[in-house]
């Protein structure tokens, strides 16, 4: 990664759709104005299902449990497995300048440079308990997973988007998620109260150790709020694009 100060927001908009087309549009900017990268630190205070940009909606989501409990269905612009967010998931993503070299390299291998560098900082704060990636874009404590991650390229600017569960409800993740449609060979077909658990850090403690890891301390750069508008109008929340596979 291109080693550099980087911009931190914090900022968090009203609903998870508004705070997906934030992150759509923070890309494109950086991208088009070949500025500085940024850590975005967020968390929802109301629980989302939130898909992967290929994901089946049928082959991942409860959607009679979810109309019941009016909890939106969503998608995002990066890859990945399908994720529920609320309270006690710490959500952070990463816009970072990419070389040629990091081209070549391609997804898997920066996605891994990108957790092995957060794993490092999380086993220097607690090394009790050691955090490990597992299958392509996992971290795990103890076999396992906390944090799920994905990730899209632009020219030369790419979104790293991760969960990690502190706090979480996790008896909600089985009410509103299948069993996903890929799973990574560890799972071992555990169902999802078996495969996840929390790591054991405060938001604050977390959002302390990612700003250090990434020298997130430069101002937050002016946000691109007039085309989170209408990214959200034509895209984030509307049924062609969460619900259209």
């Amino acid at each position: 990664m291109l080693e550099s100060s980087r911009h931190f927001s914090d900022t968090i908009l009203p609903t998870p759709a508004e705070n997906l087309a934030l992150d759509e549009a923070l890309l494109y900017q950086i991208n088009e104005q070949n500025s500085a990268g940024c850590l975005r630190i967020w968390e929802v205070d109301q629980y989302a299902v939130v898909l992967g940009s290929s994901n089946q909606v049928a082959a991942n989501v409860n959607q009679a449990a979810c109309r019941q409990d009016r909890i939106p269905v969503l998608r995002r612009c990066t890859g990945g497995g399908t994720v529920l967010l609320g309270p006690g998931c710490f959500i952070f993503s990463l816009f970072l300048r990419i070389t040629a070299e990091q081209h070549l390299a391609g997804i898997e291998a920066t996605t891994q440079a990108i957790l092995n560098r957060i794993s490092a900082t999380l086993n220097r704060i607690k090394p009790e308990s050691k955090v490990e990636l597992r299958g392509i874009s996992d971290l795990t404590v103890q076999g396992q997973k906390f944090s799920g991650n994905s990730q899209r390229w632009l020219t030369t600017t790419l979104l790293h988007h991760g969960t990690m569960l502190y706090d979480f409800d996790l008896d909600r993740i089985p009410r509103y998620l299948t069993s996903p449609e890929r799973e990574p060979e560890y799972r071992s077909q555990r169902d999802h109260l078996d495969f996840v658990t929390n790591y054991p850090l405060s938001q604050a403690e977390l959002t302390r150790a990612f700003i250090e890891t990434w020298h997130a301390r430069s101002a937050e750069p002016e946000l691109p709020l007039e085309r989170v508008k209408q990214l959200v109008t034509e895209k984030y929340a509307t049924e062609k694009w969460n619900l259209r596979r």
